[in-house]
């Protein structure tokens, strides 16, 4: 019976393996060989609780059994037990102490734990064993890049895929090792090989998707343009900042003091940043006429990647421009973007209380008042607290909201509640 429960798990029929070995430990409760592979079994369904007696009596009836240890070793860390993991490496390390399973489970589990010089140690003493193995290289990458020795790092991956061409996980983490270095051309090429190997690659799409072109593309209207900033927007920023009736509305905390050298500077730092490293998308404001003066600054900002999620800033300087459709046109040029390019799942628009006006118009474009919060803030001019609205629109009720669709016909010349694609 163990002989047609392990042939049923090699061909990976794992559900007629599991009623074998089940069957076969009811006549014999004792079979060591039967109870670790159904430990095997439940701890590859992430079923650690239900496995772990099955591991530990199968240790109990064959202590000499070192992958028994191994194994049981590599669920505790799977299961994220990583110290106890740890002991019962090292248990069947101190009798084969070159066995790879061991040094590789090893690495990973100290590794777990941050101490990486531990990890390195191990994975180097795995691959004297078997130094042409692909797992691990690539796992030794990720001990050093912890370390902060991102150039041997990326040489580990690289001999990783050199070994192994087919090998996603790899492609990924040199992906990322190079983007973070600012090799975005070679991280796009990888994650982008990674997801022909594996479409379902996750991490290979999430940073793709973060690197994309589009963040620091202009976004064309009908009448106006979003352009990210520059280093020529550096007076009109210094203006805006200067302004300071107008900053009580757009963002009152925001330092007023900056010399135009010191936001020029900023601005060209903005040029070569990315939403993933600074947090922020930030657009001036243009018409298109002649002048292609700057009318105002729209903003993603508190960039919460895992969530999907963003805060939505917008201010018009001049008084004379607020009436002329100029927020509501960049308004949806913002939504646009970050629902169906940036594909956000929330955005949010906090609202000083004392800014009316500002919370109608942020209703209008379709966000809900989620909230209130009194007394949140200090207005050090002022010596007093005040609250502060709290607004939420999510991509569902973006793509419902008929009144932003016909409006988005009106004035854009197309639905931007409509999502069609890349």
């Amino acid at each position: 019976m163990f002989e047609l429960a392990l042939a049923a798990y090699q061909n990976g029929n794992f559900t007629a393996a599991r009623s074998q070995l089940e069957s076969l430990l009811e006549s014999e409760p004792a079979h060591a060989e039967a109870l670790h592979l159904l430990a095997v079994l439940l701890a590859q369904d992430k079923r650690f609780d239900e496995a772990e007696p099955h591991f530990l009596a199968a240790m109990r009836y064959a202590p000499n059994r070192l992958d028994f240890c191994c194994n049981y070793a590599l669920s505790l860390h799977e299961h994220g037990r990583n110290q106890e993991a740890v002991d019962y490496f090292h248990r069947v390390l101190s009798q084969q102490s070159n066995l790879v399973p061991a040094l590789n489970g090893l690495g990973n589990a100290v590794c777990a734990l941050g101490e990486y010089e531990r990890a390195e140690d191990a994975f180097r003493k795995a691959l004297k064993v078997e130094p042409a193995n692909p797992l691990l290289h690539n796992n030794l990458g990720n001990a050093l890049k912890e370390r902060g020795q991102i150039k041997q790092a990326i040489a580990s991956y690289r001999r990783a895929i050199v070994i192994k061409p087919d090998y996603p996980e790899a492609h990924v983490n040199l992906g990322i090792a190079l983007k973070e270095t600012g090799n975005l051309d070679q991280a796009r090429a990888l994650f982008e090989q990674a997801l022909s190997l594996k479409p379902d690659i996750r991490q290979a799409d999430e940073n793709l998707w973060q690197i994309a072109s589009f963040w620091r593309e202009a976004i064309e209207g009908r009448h106006l343009v979003l352009r990210p900033y520059s280093k020529k927007d550096a007076a009109f920023l210094g203006n805006c900042l200067g302004n300071k009736a107008f900053m009580t509305h757009y963002h009152r905390f925001l330092s007023q003091r900056k010399s135009l050298p010191l936001i020029a500077a900023h601005l060209r730092k903005a040029e070569t940043t990315l939403p993933w490293q600074s947090g922020t998308v930030d657009w001036v404001i243009y018409r298109h006429d002649e002048a292609e003066r700057p009318v105002g600054l729209a903003n993603l900002v508190d960039l919460n990647f895992l969530h999907r999620r963003a805060e939505f800033l917008i201010g018009i300087p001049a008084e004379e421009e607020r009436h002329t459709g100029v927020g509501l046109e960049a308004s949806l040029l913002a939504m646009d973007f970050a629902f169906n390019r940036a594909r956000f799942n929330k955005l949010t628009s906090l609202v000083y209380e004392d800014n009316a006006r500002s919370q109608k118009s942020t209703l209008a474009l379709g966000f809900n008042q989620e909230g209130y919060r009194p007394e949140h803030l200090f207005d050090e001019e002022r010596q007093r607290y005040f609250g502060v609205y709290e607004n939420g629109l999510t991509v569902a009720n973006f793509r419902a909201n008929t009144r932003l669709s016909n409006l988005s016909r009106r004035l854009l010349g197309r639905d931007v509640t409509e999502f069609k694609g890349e």
